[in-house]
């Protein structure tokens, strides 16, 4: 048996299905032996006790206590905010997820609602520089220095940066020794979106924003919607190989309804916010 297969088989008797962080150094011992590359496979579950221990323990960040570190002038949603705030009828105290956070204040779709509604949730931005300047904002929110896995279990992926934007495509398909050395490429680690939500507790959700530069469709299709409760999603789609009309079919599948639509500076459209069928007949 590898030494992995040992570090599982300690790890697992000793786990009793709480969280890491409430549990003593030798269980702490234990995980930080087993590297999240060994978990990088079509093996793993997207809710292995031990891949959700992980993430919480060494991708996830507490929600900032110190004061705002803002620009004076913020520059705001392209219009999402808006309409999920409207949608909600400016309730306060509600849960986001941002997936594509970036500096947790460019275009950011939940800092208004944070910041006015009191509303709080979860921050994912892969781009480590992106990550630092995301903690420097202090965010009232739970923060993850990780990618969106394409694909239902934890995998690496290549992330090329240009100017604000960030795209991801599998590991795999490139050679390690060719990314190392140039700037704007980095290996991330990646990972469920169901795993993420898992390590952070969070299972319902009131907004989800999806912008990950040409992965949602493929990210959505790794939910397990039967598991999570998710009321409102907007997801930009003008990066998607599938196109507006693959992703609302795909969304009218699992049940949500095409409610608003979002345009950039030049007038053409972006993002839909998809609000869950049930809500509507209410």
């Amino acid at each position: 048996m590898s030494m992995l297969g040992v570090y599982l088989l300690n790890y697992s008797a000793w786990y009793d299905g709480s969280s890491v962080i409430e549990q003593d150094s030798d269980s702490d011992k234990l995980l930080d032996k087993i590297s999240i590359q060994d978990l990088n496979s079509e093996k793993t579950r997207s809710d292995d006790p031990i891949l959700i221990d992980i993430i919480r323990k060494r991708f996830l960040t507490p929600a900032s206590t110190e004061p705002y570190a803002l620009s004076e002038h913020t520059v705001q949603s392209e219009g999402q905010t808006k309409i999920v705030d409207e949608f909600f009828k400016q309730k306060t105290h509600g849960v986001f997820v941002e997936c594509g956070a970036y500096d947790g204040e460019f275009l950011s779709n939940t800092l208004f609602l944070e910041r006015f509604r009191a509303w709080t949730g979860l921050l994912i931005e892969p781009e480590p520089d992106n990550f630092e300047a995301l903690k420097k904002r202090h965010r009232k929110a739970i923060i993850s220095n990780a990618c969106l896995s394409s694909k239902p279990h934890p995998s690496e992926a290549i992330m090329r940066q240009e100017n604000f934007m960030s795209e991801t495509q599998d590991a795999e398909n490139l050679i390690h020794d060719h990314v190392s050395g140039h700037d704007n490429y980095k290996i991330v680690q990646c990972f469920p979106f169901y795993s993420i939500l898992l390590a952070a507790n969070i299972t319902t959700i009131d907004y989800f924003s999806l912008d990950v530069e040409g992965q949602e469709f493929n990210v959505l299709k790794t939910i397990p919607w039967h598991r999570v409760d998710i009321k409102v999603i907007s997801v930009e789609y003008k990066h998607v190989k599938e196109g507006k009309m693959g992703v609302n079919s795909f969304m009218e599948d699992v049940g949500y309804h095409a409610y608003g639509e979002v345009s950039d500076v030049s007038g053409a459209f972006i993002d839909t916010v998809y609000v869950r069928q049930d809500l509507l007949s209410r």
